[in-house]
């Protein structure tokens, strides 16, 4: 009975802690996908109201903040400095639709351009590096392709720090094991 109970802890913690891995590009960890909030071909057709015309920072502020504001979430700032024109990315190892590059400021989102498609991501494993699942974009983003970079990148808002997946799961499985040995012990 023993051995089971021991198996079955064992499996389960092995469950808990397998979701918890990362996308690598190379040998760097680049943490997991990150939410897409939301995209558009359209800056003007925001949720909660009008930006105005064109494709100016204050025209993207604003339909970011509709977005966030329509998510329930607070406005944040976007300094037109920080953009990056024309970022490479490279594919995660073993997959065709994610990629990843790093971020010029480790920030809790980051929005992107190509074309005339715009998408706002939160940022959500390592700040540093934003990783894309490009299957959830809209096929007008054309990402991705081999030798190609992304128009426009920015981070937007302040920098959060977020403890890595990996090391919440061992130290939950630390907790688990230290609560069964105590169990066992009694019994």
């Amino acid at each position: 009975m023993k051995a089971l109970t021991k198996s079955l802890v064992m499996a389960a913690s092995l469950a808990w802690v397998g979701p918890a891995s990362a996308y690598l590009v190379g040998l760097q960890d680049v943490g997991s996908a990150d939410a897409l909030l939301g995209q558009t071909s359209n800056l003007n057709s925001s949720p909660t109201g009008t930006c105005g015309r064109g494709n100016s920072p204050r025209t993207e502020l604003c339909w970011i903040n509709n977005l966030l504001a329509s998510l329930g979430k607070a406005p944040t700032t976007y300094e037109e400095g920080n953009k990056v024109e024309s970022q490479s990315y490279g594919k995660v190892n073993g997959s065709s639709s994610v990629i990843a590059f790093e971020l010029s400021s480790p920030t809790e989102y980051f929005f992107i351009k190509n074309a005339q498609w715009y998408g706002l991501f939160e940022n959500t494993t390592n700040l540093n590096w934003a990783v894309i699942d490009t299957s959830v974009l809209a096929a007008g983003f054309n990402l991705p392709r081999d030798g190609y970079t992304i128009s426009h990148i920015a981070p937007i808002g302040r920098a959060v720090e977020v403890p890595e997946p990996g090391t919440l799961a061992i130290m939950g499985l630390g907790l688990a094991a230290l609560g069964c040995r105590r169990r066992f012990k009694k019994a």
